[in-house]
Parts: C-alpha cells; structure tokens; sequence
C-alpha cells in the first residue's frame, strides 16, 4: 500500500521533486527514476528554474518548520499539487508566491516530460538506454537560463503594461552603461519577487543584484543584495566588491531619484 502523503497531508501517487534544507543551503531533490531518464534539453530548462526557487526559499528558510521547505506531487486524484512547509505560505509576499509556485508547476511539467518521452520512445522501440548523469550545475550555463527568464517575464510585463494603455512617461532616461564604475558590466537577472538586473566586475567577478519591486500602484521598492559568494573569500577581496557595488547602488538609486521624484 502506497502511504507517501505531500507536506499538506494528501495522498501522492507519484512524487516529482522537493527542496531540502541542508545545512545553509537548499537541496533540489528529483523522483529518482526521472533523474535516471533525464534528457540533456530538458536538464538545461529545469536547472534555472529550480535555481530561482532555491534563491526564494533561503529567504524563509528560517520559518520552515520541516526539513522539505517545498514540495511538488502528482495526487492520487491524478492533479498536481506544491506545497510550502506549514504555515510558510502566510510569510511570503502573494506576488513572489505566485511566481515560485508558476515555477514549481513549470518544473513539474518538464519532469512529466521526460516521462511521456521515454515513454514514447519505448512504444517505438528505440533504444532506452540509462541517459548519461546529468553534469553538475554549471554557474554560467544556470547565469544564462536566468537571463533568458528574466527576458522572457519582461517581455511578458510590457505586453500586460500595452494592453492596460500605459505609456512611457516623458523624458524618461534609462540608465546607460557608461554610467556605472568602469569595468562593470549589467545583465537581465531573473528574481520572483520583480524585475532584476545583476552586475558583474570584469576582474573582481559578481557583484551582486538590484531587484525592482511593486509593493503597491506607482511605488516601487529597490531592494540590492551583495553576492557574498563563497564562504572561504578573502576579506580585502570582499571589501573590494562591497566598495564597487555600493557605487552601483549609489547610481541606480541617482537614476531613480531624477526619473522619480519625491
């Protein structure tokens, strides 16, 4: 008898994936056998996403009250269904819910993907095979599946922001890449809680990330966060980076203050 129940209690037919407290970290923990039959594209597509979901879940990390801070299942009624660790839910902001969650269901379907794939291929008889273990996350190749989000929820926003009748308002200067310290280079990000821009330094590496947030009409949140990287970084490296980024911050929020103000 299958007893294997979803963080809400329901009863799961098949488990797809759950996100795993370990240490400081998150793990992004995969059904196994779809693991063992995944393909090399639909590896490429799943990995920024469920980077993107490990960046929202260490912000609550500390409120989840069991180890599975997240959960993605096929019911026994055959629906899918994620979950948060109990009560969680109530301490994330509805926007920044909602697009964990769109993600979790995209991640879903691309794992069901390589189910009706493998599927197929056995009913035509080609040649089923182990798949090769899929290579370990690759920080540039996740840097660009993130990119490419980033653009593709942009696009989506000025899309939503034609049809509502918005328009440009006038004189509206766009930040310039010769407005930031020299050598620092900005990139489409990829955040669930807005619009992303992440910067990098052609020597000292990343730097660290500015997302735009709508907290409510015509008033938006700059929120900046420092990429502390890894653990072991040399001190005068890291006052380094924090000094550069600052500078960034300082010109973003320069930026604002003119095409906004007060």
């Amino acid at each position: 008898m299958n007893n294997l129940k979803n963080l809400a209690g329901n009863d799961v037919s098949l488990f797809l994936f759950r996100f795993e407290l370990r240490g400081n970290g998150i793990d992004f923990v995969v059904n196994q056998a779809i693991a063992a039959d995944m393909y090399h594209d639909i590896d490429e597509k799943l990995k920024p996403l469920a980077h993107a979901c490990c960046e929202t879940l260490l912000r609550y990390r500390h409120l989840s009250v069991s180890n599975t801070i997240m959960d993605g299942n096929i019911l026994a009624t055959g629906e899918f269904e994620v979950m948060l660790s109990k009560g969680l839910g109530r301490h994330v902001a509805e926007t920044e819910k909602q697009q964990l969650f769109q993600d979790a269901k995209t991640i879903a379907d691309l794992l069901v993907e390589v189910m009706d794939r493998r599927t197929q291929e056995e009913k035509e008889g080609k040649d089923v095979r182990p798949s090769d273990t899929p290579a370990p996350p690759d920080p540039k190749q996740i840097q660009q599946g993130l990119e490419a989000l980033g653009h593709a929820k942009r696009l989506q926003a000025e899309l939503q922001w034609m049809l509502e009748g918005q328009q440009v308002r006038p004189r509206l200067q766009q930040l310039r890449p010769e407005d930031l310290p020299t050598g620092v280079s900005a990139s489409r990000g990829y955040d669930h809680r807005g619009h992303c821009v992440t910067f990098r330094h052609e020597t000292l590496g990343e730097l660290g990330k500015i997302v735009l947030i709508k907290i409510h009409e015509g008033k938006m949140l700059i929120q900046a966060e420092f990429y502390k990287g890894q653990d072991d970084m040399q001190a005068p490296l890291e006052e380094k980076k924090k000094h550069v980024f600052e500078q960034v911050v300082a010109t973003v929020h320069t930026c604002f203050d003119e095409n906004f103000p007060a």
